[in-house]
């Protein structure tokens, strides 16, 4: 999968300096996600980039390159060209910022990621640590599995997908573009759209939670 995803990026073409100019100017002017997706789809390789030098194995490394295009989303979201002269020095620490995040959760979560399928919505709790809501430690499993899996059902069936592929099943985001036959930079806008809808279906529970504690 990764020769695959190397091959996509192989067919990105590099903007001009005019080009990248006119598309700033669009999305961040006229609203138009269009260029937003351009923009995002010429910095993929950027995060690729970063990724390879913090990890190159093969399975890990799709784990980098799904939080660090995440970051670049932000990055994206958040530049403003009119403060800055260069997008790539800006989308350089959000990128790697959210890798590192991304170790650190991964230590915290090692023993969770083990669990059995069955158990696999704690994982995706472990997720959204961003929250710094230590859930597992206030509810039972099942309680928590279940609320989990009541909001995923209420994603479309799309963001469904995206999420037990990437997070529940951890399958490589390349795998599951090429099946749902779109970008991979297409993949991670619904996957962070899906994140925040479950994020705002699921803070209820945690303030509830937070409330009982």
């Amino acid at each position: 999968m990764l020769q695959e995803y190397l091959a996509e990026l192989s067919r990105v073409k590099i903007l001009s300096a005019a080009e990248e100019r006119e598309l700033w100017e669009r999305f961040k002017r006229r609203q138009d996600f269009q260029a937003r997706q351009r923009l995002i789809e010429a910095y993929q390789p950027l995060v690729y980039k970063i990724a390879s030098k913090l990890n190159r194995n093969e399975q890990f490394i799709f784990d980098l390159i799904q939080e660090g295009t995440i970051g670049l989303i932000e990055a994206v979201e958040g530049f403003d060209p009119e403060l800055a002269n260069r997008f790539s020095t800006y989308a350089i620490r959000r990128i790697k910022g959210r890798m590192l995040n991304y170790f650190t959760r991964l230590r915290n979560i090692r023993e969770i990621r083990s669990l059995e399928s069955d158990e696999s919505a704690l994982s995706f709790i472990a997720q959204l640590k961003d929250e710094r809501v230590d859930v597992e430690a206030s509810v039972t499993d099942q309680v928590l599995n279940h609320r989990v899996d009541d909001a995923i059902r209420r994603l479309s069936a799309r963001e469904q997908r995206v999420i037990r592929d990437l997070i529940i099943y951890e399958k490589p985001p390349a795998q599951t573009a090429y099946e749902m036959e779109i970008s991979l930079s297409y993949l991670y806008k619904i996957q962070k759209k899906a994140l925040q809808r479950l994020r705002g279906m699921l803070s209820r529970f945690k303030i509830d939670i937070k409330y009982d504690a």
